[in-house]
């Protein structure tokens, strides 16, 4: 399982659908990598380019 974040502030926010989530709990869990690059992709043109670019996909710790 992956998600994608971002850390912008000092802070770690998590994509859900289309926009950041405050809390990691919120965080949507996608099945492989490419699923996950796909979702930032999607939201991308919801972001401002400089945020777009700070956006990481991590595997999820279990």
């Amino acid at each position: 399982m992956f998600i994608v974040i971002v850390i912008h502030n000092g802070e770690k926010w998590p994509l859900r659908g289309t926009v950041w989530a405050y809390s990691m709990d919120r965080a949507e869990q996608f099945p492989s990598e490419q699923a996950a690059k796909a979702a930032l992709d999607k939201a991308k043109k919801f972001m401002k380019p400089a945020i777009f670019k700070k956006a990481r996909i991590e595997p999820v710790s279990a």
